[in-house]
């Protein structure tokens, strides 16, 4: 029986890149797109299908695992990268804001692992070596201001690939934590699109930052090839890492994470009022 991967989230950025790597290298991907988003070249592969489905839609989700079984194919590998990022202050972002946030990138996740993983079972029977890759980022170890809902998503993250890992393991099913930093992508842009939770109140200077800051930020970002080639050797390798950090100056966040609380405060304003980053 033929093995497959699925990947959520292929429409743009880091999604779409690791499919690529991924056709590139000879695996078989399921890629999930929203209903409307354009699958950007994938369709003449003949090793990738796509499959409609929004990961908060469960139903859908259901029937996009239905549809690789009856394509004869044993899935093996499941990469939850689907995500959004919504920035601005928590004081001022609206339900509707942090909820969504939410469901797509913790309850999506947990729902295309819950509705895969009879079939990473089943794989794990038939002598393979089955793996969920989640999508972290570096926003799940340190948390930056404006940034909050969007890290406290991604450290659940974390803790979602920790916990499972711990649960699963007995039953030979690895899960492993890709974490991007700054990574080259349309995310940028979409960030700075997001001003409605500051128009209008008591951060509203913070509006003439937000687009030096994430210029500056992506400038400064990685390939999105560096991260589909870690999300490749986290589904191939024999003894995978158990969580990877693709960034610049990953020594910094390392080094940072264990300093007091009071100096990352500092730190993290110092970098707003610099435009920078790390």
């Amino acid at each position: 029986m033929q093995q497959a991967i699925l990947l959520t989230g292929i429409s743009s950025g880091i999604g779409l890149t690791t499919a690529h790597y991924l056709l590139q290298r000879g695996l078989t991907v399921y890629g999930s797109l929203r209903s409307g988003d354009a699958e950007a070249g994938l369709t003449d592969h003949p090793a990738f299908t796509a499959l409609q489905f929004d990961v908060t839609d469960r139903a859908a989700i259901r029937a996009a695992v239905q549809r690789i079984v009856a394509d004869g194919k044993q899935l093996v590998g499941v990469v939850n990268n689907a995500g959004i990022a919504i920035s601005g202050p928590v004081e001022t972002l609206s339900e509707a804001q942090y909820r969504k946030q939410f469901d797509v990138n913790v309850f999506g996740l947990i729902a295309v692992s819950q509705e895969t993983l009879p079939q990473l079972h089943a794989a794990r029977a038939a002598g393979l070596s089955p793996r969920i890759v989640n999508i972290g980022s570096v926003s799940g170890y340190l948390t930056s201001p404006f940034t909050t809902l969007y890290s406290a998503s991604k450290f659940a993250v974390e803790a979602l690939t920790d916990g499972m890992r711990r649960e699963l393991s007995p039953f030979g099913i690895d899960v492993i934590s890709v974490a991007p930093g700054p990574v080259k992508t349309p995310i940028w842009a979409k960030g700075r699109e997001q001003t409605e939770a500051y128009q209008g109140t008591r951060y509203e200077g913070v509006l003439e930052k937000l687009g030096p800051y994430t210029k500056a930020a992506e400038a400064d970002g990685v390939e999105p090839e560096l991260v589909a080639a870690a999300i490749y050797r986290a589904l191939t390798d024999p003894s995978p890492k158990p969580n990877v950090l693709v960034m610049k100056k990953s020594w910094l966040v390392k080094l940072l994470r264990l300093t007091p609380k009071r100096f990352q405060d500092k730190f993290f304003l110092k970098r707003l009022a610099e435009n920078r980053r790390y």
